[in-house]
């Protein structure tokens, strides 16, 4: 079910540049190992002509995009996060590859293509990239919408979020930080952490019916909802343990 008020946090952890800094070393360590493989699963699902266009939103430093843009796509990146965005373009040039770069929040994607319209062969939004954090599931259907239009006919989205099913199991929705009626998670950082300002978001999490029906709201079609685990990109099916769940759909 879809709640019309949900609790709001205006200022996202990624615009701080401390937190940004060791998020991206961390996101190093974790993630970029496997990026390679996540890359060959995303090129054959998106099934592009050498040098088409792909929207690469959350991009981060760019783990994905730089590695799409070795394979000649040309690729664009948003991403909320200056540090991140920095780094994305220190990182293109030293491998020698081209990225368009746009620092802005999900919500700021359509002043960047103001009256224009099938602008993208493919999109993807990879490792929770921003969807439940704006500020309630109508902003995120805005983006989505957004998502929609710039995208040209029979293109398609890869999209991985977390798994709000997961929320609800067991002992979980005991959770202080887990708000079970709003489908809500509270993140916030320790109070002594070294970061000067104390960090926190507001987490929208969605179960499957519920993504599906935002992205059929926006337009989406042949909506997919598959099980997701980081580096290792399979067409498995979702189990309700699975930490992230990964949607595939066609304009």
């Amino acid at each position: 079910m879809l709640h019309r008020k949900e609790k709001v946090l205006k200022q996202s952890p990624w615009e701080n540049v401390i937190y940004a800094t060791e998020s991206l070393e961390a996101i190093d360590r974790k993630f970029l190992p496997g990026t390679k493989h996540e890359v060959e699963f995303i090129i054959k699902e998106l099934n592009l002509a050498i040098g088409s266009s792909i929207l690469d939103i959350g991009c981060g430093a760019g783990r994905h995009a730089i590695e799409l843009a070795k394979f000649d796509y040309s690729v664009t990146g948003i991403d909320i996060s200056k540090k991140m965005i920095a780094e994305a373009k220190v990182r293109s040039q030293e491998q020698n590859v081209s990225l368009r770069l746009i620092e802005s929040n999900m919500l700021g994607i359509s002043k960047f293509f103001i009256d224009q319209t099938g602008v993208f062969d493919g999109a993807i939004c990879i490792c929770e990239s921003g969807l439940g954090v704006l500020g309630g599931w109508q902003k995120d259907l805005s983006v989505l919408k957004v998502i929609h239009s710039l995208l040209l006919n029979k293109s398609k989205l890869i999209l991985t979020i977390f798994n709000g099913l997961r929320k609800y199991r067991g002992e979980r929705i005991k959770a202080k930080s887990f708000d079970f009626k709003q489908g809500s998670v509270l993140w916030q950082m320790p109070d002594d952490w070294h970061g000067g300002e104390k960090l926190k978001e507001m987490e929208r999490v969605y179960i499957p019916s519920e993504i599906a029906m935002l992205l059929e709201i926006a337009g989406f079609r042949n909506i997919e909802i598959l099980g997701c685990k980081p580096g290792n990109f399979q067409r498995n099916a979702l189990d309700p343990d699975d930490i992230e769940m990964m949607i595939i759909c066609i304009k």
